[in-house]
């Protein structure tokens, strides 16, 4: 079976090989993955005396490792993942559990575990197939499970993530979307499902996306204010300190994005005129939009994919769209805003 690893420069998983010094190598930029080298042939050196001796250091291998202190570790590490995983819901089973046990793993093969807790370490190895496999939990929710600071997991979990080469795969680098929280928020609000608020919640994330209030935020902050507003907008009588304690974040951050959603377009509109507006840019966006001749600039670059738009190609496109919301019904970008108001501030001047 042909091995392959991520290579950054390609931004793909690409076939390696490795050369005779020991070096793993990308075979299609020829960048070099892994600087491990080692020999499986004995080779010898003359010491000053003139006496031959073994050149070198013994490397251990999986099987020379003391098997069953490993496979113990290694039941407990599972062990603890499953616990976390049950305790907040993680749906999937083994399709989740299976591949934190993976990571953890390669961690305890690289002496990660040694000077940090294993239950942090398991921790941050279930955050990232929950990564991975789109699952909408957020660090905070395990560190609560621990009752441990998000900080002190986050750093460990970006540690990890370093050690593993994952920090520019693209299901870490890519913006987690707010959408994928809002059902399992809006469930845990209101002790039911109720598909109308889900729906007004997702609308209003969808405008905020194409107002820019998500850029440089945190998920969590537009998911409450959404929330909110969904809620009050369908008869529920919620508190900001309700909506707090469902999505983690604290009053005055709940309060800025209410207030930037007030002065956006969509915040002077009724609940009714919002939903007609979200209902019409929805079939705006469902329209089949023909390909551009253009330029390839995205990820897929020189791979033979056809420009779609935008310097797009059209998988790349439709992930745009989704983490923006779309291109139309939005606001002008708010440093276009800025410079806007400058230009004209001179010219009254």
């Amino acid at each position: 079976m042909e091995k392959k690893r991520w290579c950054s420069s390609c931004t793909r998983a690409v076939p390696v090989e490795q050369t005779d010094l020991g070096l793993i190598c990308c075979i299609r930029c020829g960048k070099v993955l892994e600087e491990d080298i080692f020999s499986t042939e004995a080779t010898f050196v003359k010491d000053a005396g003139g006496h031959s001796r073994l050149a070198g250091s013994l490397v251990s291998t999986i099987q020379g490792r003391d098997s069953a202190s490993r496979e113990r570790t290694l039941q407990n590490a599972e062990d603890t993942i499953r616990y976390i995983a049950d305790n907040l819901g993680v749906g999937g089973g083994d399709q989740i559990c299976l591949p934190a046990r993976r990571f953890y793993e390669m961690a305890l093969m690289r002496n990660f575990t040694r000077g940090r807790r294993a239950d942090q370490v398991a921790a941050a190895c279930l955050y990232i197939a929950c990564r991975e496999n789109n699952k909408p939990f957020l660090l905070i929710e395990f560190s609560e499970i621990l009752r441990v600071n998000v900080y002190v997991l986050g750093a460990v979990f970006l540690q990890l993530c370093k050690l593993l080469r994952l920090e520019e795969h693209p299901f870490i680098q890519k913006l987690v979307d707010p959408s994928l929280f809002i059902h399992r928020f809006a469930s845990g609000l209101l002790g039911e499902v109720n598909q109308e608020v889900e729906k007004t919640a997702l609308h209003i994330v969808a405008s905020m996306k194409r107002d820019w209030m998500q850029t440089g935020r945190k998920p969590s902050g537009i998911c409450g204010a959404a929330l909110y507003i969904a809620a009050m907008s369908h008869g529920y009588k919620f508190s900001k300190a309700d909506i707090v304690k469902i999505v983690h974040i604290c009053e005055a951050t709940l309060t800025k994005r209410l207030i930037e959603f007030e002065d956006t377009e969509s915040g002077s509109l009724t609940i009714e005129e919002f939903d007609r507006k979200a209902v019409e840019l929805e079939r705006q966006g469902n329209l089949v939009k023909k390909a551009e001749k253009g330029e390839l600039l995205c990820e897929h670059r020189g791979s033979g994919e056809p420009h779609f738009a935008h310097g797009l190609c059209q998988t790349c496109y439709g992930e745009f769209i989704k983490i923006s919301g779309g291109l139309d019904g939005g606001a002008e970008p708010p440093a276009f805003q800025r410079a806007e108001r400058e230009r004209l501030a001179r010219a009254s001047a």
